[in-house]
């Protein structure tokens, strides 16, 4: 499962990677946890049902959602994105589900689906970056996922990069998030609607978002080409830091805005980090868009589930109990 900020993407799948149903619908996080938390097991129940011959062989449910998540405890703080704190989806959901779920931040699940199933596979040192309603990071540092002293590493949507700048969902001003995402995107062309410019990228229509003012952009618009650019320089300055403080071998960009924009955003962000990072840390360096899509969280939910009964299960084979029988060359 991946609970995002407007939409959740819901998948039973094979642990090599493949899908034998898919289910999506949006999140409407005003309705609040409950809500939300419901509509999920009751998506649970309606993918099972759809494949019952399957139901036996489950064997573990992936959840990844917005941070802040604490780790191991996995309870989302303070979410700017989805409205909650303190939630702890692993018990909420175990009350729905009789089942405990794997749970984990949505930027983790990505990075980990890059590294085990995308185009940067086994890179050992991969920073993976969506952007789309907001903005999050996964760090993979050496092959193994960095998550900070509590679970809150990779939050580099609230990397300030605007001092005095737009205030974000956290409460502060400048974030990336408040920047350069997709919301950012939105309200900018929504001013700049008021002040009766950037016309060119309504075209009649209601409320214009990342899609609306990425079609005016490749058209010439030239307010649509102003966002587009500021977004490049936003992302460039908070990606030349990561890549500074890291000195990662790949970046990987995804999320909707990323998707949707590939050919706006990425010669221009390559070229805007470039000058922005010591030669050392731009030898080698490679940034491109993720080849998973908007699935490349779930693929990170079948990783880390194949990866954590494997070992779960090698522990208890050592210590002579019974274990679950799983067979790791199926996962990787």
């Amino acid at each position: 499962m991946d609970l995002g900020g407007s939409k959740v993407l819901m998948a039973v799948a094979m642990a090599e990677g493949q899908f034998l149903r898919r289910l999506k619908f949006p999140t409407q996080s005003e309705k609040g946890p409950e809500d939300i938390l419901d509509r999920i097991a009751a998506g649970v129940q309606e993918m099972l049902k759809a494949g019952a011959e399957t139901a036996d062989r489950i064997v573990g449910i992936g959840v990844a959602t917005p941070g802040p998540l604490s780790f191991p405890d996995t309870v989302v703080w303070d979410s700017p994105n989805l409205g909650w704190n303190r939630v702890n989806i692993k018990e909420e959901m175990k009350a729905r589900l009789g089942w405990e779920p794997l749970v984990e931040k949505d930027t983790n699940m990505a990075v980990l689906g890059e590294y085990y199933f995308g185009q940067m596979q086994r890179c050992q040192n991969l920073l993976y970056i969506t952007v789309s309603t907001g903005i999050g990071g996964g760090i993979m540092l050496g092959g193994q996922l960095y998550r900070g002293q509590n679970g809150g590493a990779g939050e580099i949507g609230h990397m300030v990069v605007a001092s005095g700048g737009r205030i974000c969902g956290c409460g502060r001003q400048g974030c990336l998030e408040a920047q350069a995402s997709g919301t950012a995107i939105a309200q900018m062309a929504k001013e700049l609607g008021q002040e009766g410019k950037g016309q060119g990228m309504f075209s009649g229509l209601g409320t214009v978002g990342a899609k609306e003012v990425g079609e005016a952009a490749r058209r010439g618009d030239r307010e649509a080409r102003t966002i587009v650019a500021q977004v490049v320089d936003y992302l460039g300055i908070a990606l030349g830091n990561l890549v500074n403080i890291f000195n990662p071998e790949k970046i990987v960009l995804g999320g909707a805005v990323s998707l949707g924009w590939e050919d706006l955003l990425l010669e221009p962000l390559r070229e805007r980090v470039k000058a922005e990072v010591f030669p050392l840390n731009a030898r080698d360096l490679q940034i491109e868009v993720t080849r998973l899509g908007e699935d490349v969280v779930l693929y990170g939910c079948i990783a880390e589930v194949g990866r954590r009964k494997t070992e779960g299960g090698k522990r208890k084979a050592e210590d002579g109990r019974s274990c679950i029988r799983v067979d790791s060359t199926n996962f990787f």
